[in-house]
């Protein structure tokens, strides 16, 4: 997850303490003693990345390509390293253990969303916002880890029989090109040309821009954002990304031998499945978060109401400490908002700003290919060559408007 540079000061003080937190919590879960940086110096870029980068290394070991160059950071130095067989085993029992803590990570969002906001269930939502956004970054890194990790060990069994570099890339590739996850259903239902109310529905909780800043909308409160726009058949086919990783898996199979066949096939199957879990994770978070804003737009009503403050977006400009006194009446006027929200408003224009890419390897999970040149994705408003291949630092729906 990328942080963006300058949050609003409720999104800052939720994101930066639950992220600290939670990546001290990945960091036991893996039994490591790695150290993380204060929640203030996790905004600078990739220090998340740098962190998962280390993790990754003390875990799984290091291999080409590295976790570090994976992850779009510099090669973590002074890490112990560990064993594959490690990553292996704290990998499989991770994904033995996500699918109840997705649900419940759903669960909270969908009582969130049902809550009819009585004084009781504010402050109830209140007391759990940080812990359940810690749980489920928490979430999101210890899959990062056992993704990246195993992708890496992948193609390190890879190139111990394709010795051919751009082959054994390519190869790589297609072992995980049609993975399931919800931005490829979200792709796959644009492509069939479903309505407003069908995106809303399916895929409301995803965020349109900066999944980490709580200021900014969901889809599901401009569902007409994404559509009835038209993506061309030929640039998303799931059904001809798994026929290329049935390819791939044979072509594998084939060229492994017979007698490393059992461990590359275990590896195979962690990296798959761990890609598909991290962007469930990711989706579980996005749950989370838009729940987070959900209940911030409800005790905006409560400040409403009495005129403490005089606009819903108000509510952004305060830290989550300053909303539960205004929800237990201990700053009771206006008075005691006044002062901050001007002095904030003018910092702080919630406008998405997006991260500069660069650095990072590429995991491809959607399959196909094609050529052209490359151009970099660093604005929002996008003025791209002519049949190029973009990339951009992460993935989201902010950039599918103006590709399309």
């Amino acid at each position: 997850m990328n942080i963006p540079s300058r949050l609003t000061p409720f999104s800052q003080s939720i994101i930066l303490p639950a992220m600290a937190l939670s990546l001290r919590r990945t960091a036991t879960h893996l039994g490591l003693d790695y150290p993380v940086p204060a929640p203030a110096a996790l905004a600078e870029p990739k220090a998340i990345n740098r962190c998962l980068a280390g993790m990754t290394v003390a875990l799984w070991g290091e291999s080409q390509p590295s976790p570090a160059r994976l992850l779009g950071v510099s090669s973590s130095s002074g890490v112990s390293r560990g064993k594959p067989a490690r990553g292996v085993k704290l990998g499989q029992q991770a994904l033995q253990d996500f699918p109840a803590v997705y649900k419940r990570l759903q669960d909270w969002s969908d009582f969130v969303f049902a809550a009819e906001w009585s004084q009781a269930e504010l402050l109830q939502v209140m007391e759990e916002v940080e812990s359940m956004t810690t749980e489920a970054l928490a979430w999101v890194h210890l899959l990062a880890v056992t993704a990246v990790g195993s992708y890496a060990r992948l193609a390190t069994l890879i190139a111990r029989f394709q010795r051919d570099e751009a082959q054994a890339r390519a190869l790589l590739l297609g072992l995980v090109a049609g993975l399931e996850s919800p931005e490829g259903s979200m792709m796959a239902a644009m492509a069939a040309g479903a309505t407003s109310q069908e995106m809303s529905q399916q895929f409301g909780r995803m965020p349109l821009f900066a999944e980490g800043e709580l200021a900014l909308p969901r889809l599901g409160e401009t569902p007409e954002s994404v559509a009835g726009q038209v993506i061309p058949a030929p640039s998303w086919s799931p059904a001809r990304a798994r026929q290329r990783q049935e390819n791939a898996i044979g072509q594998a199979l084939r060229s492994v031998g017979i007698l490393g066949r059992s461990g590359f096939k275990k590896v195979l199957a962690l990296t798959q499945e761990a890609l598909s879990a991290h962007a469930r994770a990711r989706a579980g978070l996005a749950s989370v978060l838009a729940a987070t804003r959900h209940w911030a737009h409800a005790s905006a009503a409560e400040g409403l109401a009495d005129g403490r403050i005089h606009h819903s977006r108000e509510i952004f400009m305060l830290e989550i400490e300053e909303i539960k006194q205004m929800a237990t009446g201990e700053w009771h006027s206006r008075e005691h908002f006044a002062p901050l929200i001007a002095e904030r408003s003018g910092v702080y224009d919630m406008e998405p700003k997006p991260p500069v890419p660069g650095g990072g390897e590429l995991l491809g999970v959607a399959g196909g290919e094609a050529q052209g040149p490359l151009h970099v994705l660093s604005e929002t408003h996008v003025d791209a060559p002519a049949a190029a291949i973009l990339l951009t630092g992460e993935s989201g729906l902010r950039w599918l408007r103006p590709l399309l």
